[in-house]
């Protein structure tokens, strides 16, 4: 008769382990980033639809910030890229047109892909409310980690460079 053995594991073996998962996918992370900033780096210098649609967003007088696109750790988000985040105008709570508006912005700094439904849920709310203005802001984001090549890449970059023209007109 055989014996379970599994409840004999040494915990430092568990955590020892543990901990070398973390760091392979921390490793894996930071790789899939340098490749997907390789990607949108040799996209904005070589590929013509990409150039075209920076030119075009010139053209229209909406020059492209330097970080227009983004990669980004999108998690388990069953995309491979993303257009516009919501930014919020707050509104002064006494009416004073001498002063400008405080722009802040809500969307996400960290490396969570995008803002999600609930976000820009709250932000509507706050302005339906009359405690806020909203804008949509030009911001393209790959998600690194669903990347298959460089020509995906580039065909995500210019789908998304799309909608930021559209939004230019």
């Amino acid at each position: 008769m055989s014996q379970d053995n599994s409840s004999s594991i040494d915990p430092s073996t568990i955590a020892a382990a543990k901990a070398e998962a973390k760091r392979k996918a921390k490793e894996k992370t930071i790789k899939e980033k340098e490749t997907c900033e390789g990607y949108v780096a040799s996209g904005i210098n070589r590929n013509v639809t990409v150039q075209f649609l920076y030119d075009r967003l010139t053209k229209l007088g909406c020059r492209p910030p330097d970080n227009l696109i983004r990669c980004l750790d999108c998690k388990d988000a069953p995309r491979v890229g993303g257009f516009g985040a919501v930014e919020e105008i707050d509104v002064p709570s006494t009416v004073d047109n001498s002063s400008k508006s405080k722009k802040t912005n809500d969307k996400k700094n960290d490396s969570s892909c995008a803002q999600t439904k609930q976000d820009i849920d709250k932000l509507l709310a706050k302005q339906k409310d009359g405690g806020a203005k909203l804008r949509l802001v030009p911001e393209i984001y790959l998600c690194q980690q669903h990347l298959r090549n460089e020509t995906h890449a580039h065909e995500a970059m210019v789908h998304e460079l799309i909608h930021a023209v559209d939004m230019c007109r």
